[in-house]
């Protein structure tokens, strides 16, 4: 997936949060000694570097809240899966809670890994 995205054959997009969500997500990593302080800057300045196109939607949250409710999973989840559903793009996500909670509703979220040869 990076090397088609690098290469300009696939485009990513994600709503804004997740550039938070990356930096929290290290910290929490680092927190729990699963990370260094090197490795999880290392790891933010990666994604800046290939930072997809980000999009703020205020509407798109409207929409999350509603999927939330309604399928049980993640607000924040679904402020992906909004954004998916209303730019009719797939979902590629290390989160296997998310891929398992939302696939049966919408089988265009994949599991990291599962959708490359």
């Amino acid at each position: 997936m990076l090397n088609e995205y690098e290469s300009g054959l696939t485009d990513l997009i994600a709503p804004a949060l997740l550039m938070e969500e990356a930096a929290s997500a290290r910290s929490k990593r680092c927190r729990r000694k699963e990370l260094t302080a090197a490795q999880a800057s290392k790891a933010y300045q990666f994604l800046e570097l290939r930072q997809p196109l980000v999009v703020e939607e205020p509407s798109h949250l409207h929409t999350a809240l509603g999927l939330s409710v309604r399928h049980h999973l993640s607000f924040w989840d679904c402020v992906y899966l909004a954004l998916a559903i209303s730019e009719r793009c797939d979902i590629v996500t290390a989160d296997r809670r998310l891929q398992t909670g939302a696939q049966r509703h919408y089988p265009f979220v994949t599991l990291l890994g599962e959708s490359e040869p």
